[in-house]
C-alpha cells in the first residue's frame, strides 16, 4: 500500500494526479510532499498550454471545478481558511461556482417517488422537467403543490454520496501521508481539518439537517429582521434527500435595477445586522451568504437561501470574538493578543511578542485604511492568520466567521456602494458584550467555573491512584537523590491540599457575592449568604494552615 494510500483509492488519487499536475501543472507541489513518483503520464510540471498564462490561484480554482463535488465544497471551505492559504487564492476560491452537469428528468423523478413514497403526479399539480439550477450535490426544479402554493424542490444527485465517500477516503490519507512526511506542516493538523470538512459535506448530503437549519433561524427572525426572509420549508415534501421550500421570486444583489426604488442602503444595514446578531449574539449563523444566496424581492425584502453552510460558535468564543474587535477597534493591542491566546490554543513555540506586532500591524492598517479597501472581515481574517502563523490554532468555526463577514460586507456593498460595515459591527459588539455581563450570564459562567472545578477535584483522586498503580508495576521510575525527599513530599503535599482549599473557598466566595450583589430573589440572598460562609469557614482553615506552618 504505497505511502499509506488505501489500494481501492489508487485510481481515483491516479485521476486526481492527472487533472492536478497533467492539466493544471501543480507537479512542483506533489514533489515536495514526495508524491512526484506516483504521477501518472511521466514527471510533466508544466500546466497544459490552454491554462499555461493563468495565475495559479486561478489554476486551482479551475483544477477543483473539474474535479467534482467534493473538490469544490474543499475549495469552499479553503476560502474560509486564512491560516492554511494566502489572501489572493482565498479571494480566487470564493468565486468557485458550485455548479454540475444535469441530471436527467426520469432519474430525478426516480429520488422523488423513492423518497417521499408516492406518484410524482401525486405529489405536485407541476413539476417542470427543466432544473432552475443544477449544483454539485443536487439540482434545484420548480413545482406546484396540489394545494396552489409555488415551490422549489432541491434533489440530491443520484451516486453523489458514494462520490463523496470514496473521495474523502483519498483526502483523509492524503492528510495522513502528508502530515507524516512534512514536519513543517504539522501545526496545522491537516487530519482534523480533513475530519471537520467530512462532518460538513456530510451533513450537507442530508438535507433535512438544512431545513431544519432553515426553520432554526426562520423562528428567530424579529421585528428588527423585518427586511429579512427565510423561506419556509414544506416538511411534507421533504426527506433525506428532497428538499421543498416555498418559492422566492427577486433579483440578485450584484444585478439590481435601480428602477425598483428600493432603499438600498437600509437593506444593507439590515442585512450586515442581521449575520451580525446570528455571529455575536446566537452562537448559529449562515456560513456562506454570497450574492447567488441573497434575493432582494419586488417587496424589499433580502431573501437569504441555502442554509446546508452553518457555522456555530459557543458562547465563550463569540464573547471573546466580541472583545477582541472592540480591542481591536479601540487601539489595545495587549488586551487583542491577550484574547487571541483565549480564542486560540498557544503552543510552547508561540512566540506572544512577535504575535503582538502582528496584530498591531493588523490595527494600524484597520485605522489608515478606508473601509472599502481594508473590510472588517478581512481584519478578521488577517488576525487569524496571524495567530495560525504563529503555531497558534484557530478554531475552523473562526474561520468560517470571518469569511461569513467579509462576504457579507460585500453583499452590503453591492447593495449600496457607500456602506461602512464598521459603523454596524460596532454597536452589535458592544450589545454582545453587554449581554456577556449581565447578571444571569455571570452567574451561569461563574456556576460553570465551580462546576468544573469539582470535576477536576473529583476525578484528582483517581488520577494520584493511576500513578501510583504505575509506580507499583514499575512503568514510572523516579530517582531522588536529596536526603530530605520525604520531607519535601510531605510540604508538596500540604501545598495542594492548601491550593485546593484555596480554590475552593475563591469559588465559594465568588459565586456567593455575585448571589449578593445581583440577585433580586430572596432565596438568591440566602444561598449567596450560605457560599460566603462555606467560603469564609474554608479560606479560615487555608489562613490558619499556613500560620502554623509559617510558610505557603
Amino acid at each position: 500500500m504505497p505511502l499509506g494510500f488505501r489500494y481501492r483509492n489508487l485510481r481515483r488519487l491516479r485521476q486526481i494526479l492527472a487533472v492536478l499536475v497533467i492539466d493544471y501543472g501543480f507537479g512542483s507541489l506533489f514533489d515536495q510532499l514526495d508524491l512526484g513518483r506516483f504521477l501518472p503520464l511521466g514527471r510533466r510540471r508544466r500546466a497544459a498550454r490552454a491554462y499555461e498564462g493563468l495565475p495559479s490561484a486561478k489554476r486551482l480554482r479551475l483544477a477543483l471545478a473539474q474535479l467534482g463535488p467534493s473538490f469544490i465544497k474543499l475549495g469552499q471551505i479553503l476560502s474560509a481558511r486564512p491560516d492554511l492559504l494566502p489572501r489572493e487564492m482565498m479571494a480566487e476560491l470564493r468565486h468557485l461556482q458550485d455548479q454540475g452537469p444535469t441530471v436527467p428528468f426520469e432519474q430525478v423523478r426516480g429520488v422523488i417517488e423513492a423518497e417521499l413514497g408516492q406518484p410524482l403526479s401525486q405529489l405536485f399539480a407541476g413539476f417542470e422537467q427543466a432544473p432552475l439550477s443544477s449544483a454539485s450535490l443536487g439540482q434545484v426544479h420548480a413545482a406546484v403543490l396540489p394545494d396552489g402554493r409555488e415551490v422549489t424542490v432541491k434533489v440530491l444527485r443520484p451516486g453523489v454520496e458514494q462520490v463523496v465517500q470514496a473521495d474523502l477516503q483519498v483526502f483523509a490519507d492524503a492528510a495522513a501521508v502528508v502530515d507524516r512526511q512534512v514536519p513543517a506542516l504539522r501545526p496545522y493538523d491537516l487530519p482534523g481539518f480533513v475530519r471537520q470538512f467530512a462532518d460538513q459535506i456530510q451533513a450537507e448530503l442530508v438535507y433535512t439537517v438544512e431545513a431544519h437549519n432553515a426553520e432554526r433561524v426562520r423562528r428567530t427572525v424579529g421585528e428588527r429582521d423585518a427586511c429579512l426572509l427565510i423561506p419556509e420549508v414544506i416538511w411534507s415534501h421533504t426527506s433525506r434527500r428532497v428538499l421543498t421550500v416555498a418559492r422566492v421570486y427577486g433579483h440578485r444583489v450584484d444585478q439590481l435595477d435601480p428602477a425598483l426604488g428600493l432603499d438600498r442602503a437600509a437593506l444593507a444595514r439590515g442585512f450586515g445586522g442581521f449575520l451580525l446578531r446570528q455571529i455575536f449574539l446566537d452562537g448559529f449563523f449562515h456560513g456562506d451568504p454570497h450574492q447567488g444566496n441573497v434575493l432582494v424581492t419586488d417587496e424589499g425584502r433580502l431573501a437569504l437561501l441555502d442554509w446546508g453552510i452553518v457555522g456555530f460558535l459557543e458562547p465563550k468564543t463569540r464573547r471573546l470574538l466580541a472583545e477582541m474587535l472592540r480591542a481591536m477597534y479601540q487601539h489595545d493591542v495587549d488586551g487583542a493578543v491577550s484574547l487571541a491566546t483565549e480564542v486560540g490554543s498557544p503552543r510552547l513555540e508561540t512566540d506572544l511578542v512577535s504575535l503582538r506586532h502582528a496584530l498591531a500591524r493588523v490595527i494600524i492598517r484597520a485605522e489608515v485604511m478606508p473601509p472599502r479597501e481594508f473590510s472588517v472581515g478581512e481584519m478578521l481574517s488577517d488576525t487569524v492568520r496571524a495567530m495560525s502563523r504563529h503555531q497558534m490554532r484557530v478554531p475552523m468555526e473562526l474561520s468560517l466567521a470571518a469569511k461569513a463577514l467579509a462576504v457579507t460586507e460585500g453583499v452590503g456593498a453591492d447593495l449600496d456602494p457607500g456602506f461602512d460595515f464598521r459603523e454596524v459591527v460596532q454597536p452589535v459588539a458592544e450589545e454582545a458584550r453587554a449581554q456577556s455581563l449581565e447578571a444571569g450570564a455571570m452567574l451561569d459562567r461563574a456556576g460553570r467555573t465551580l462546576h468544573s472545578l469539582s470535576r477536576q477535584l473529583a476525578r484528582l483522586p483517581g488520577r494520584v491512584d493511576t500513578i501510583l498503580s504505575l509506580l507499583e508495576r514499575g512503568s514510572i521510575r523516579v530517582r531522588l537523590d536529596d536526603r530530605e525527599a520525604d520531607h519535601r513530599a510531605r510540604e508538596l503535599a500540604r501545598s495542594l491540599n492548601r491550593l485546593a482549599l484555596s480554590v475552593v473557598a475563591s469559588g465559594a466566595l465568588l459565586v456567593g457575592s455575585l448571589y449578593m450583589l445581583l440577585s433580586r430573589h430572596p432565596s438568591h440572598s440566602g444561598l449567596g449568604a450560605a457560599f460566603l460562609a462555606v467560603g469564609g469557614v474554608l479560606g479560615a482553615l487555608v489562613t490558619l494552615s499556613v500560620l502554623r506552618w509559617r510558610r505557603i
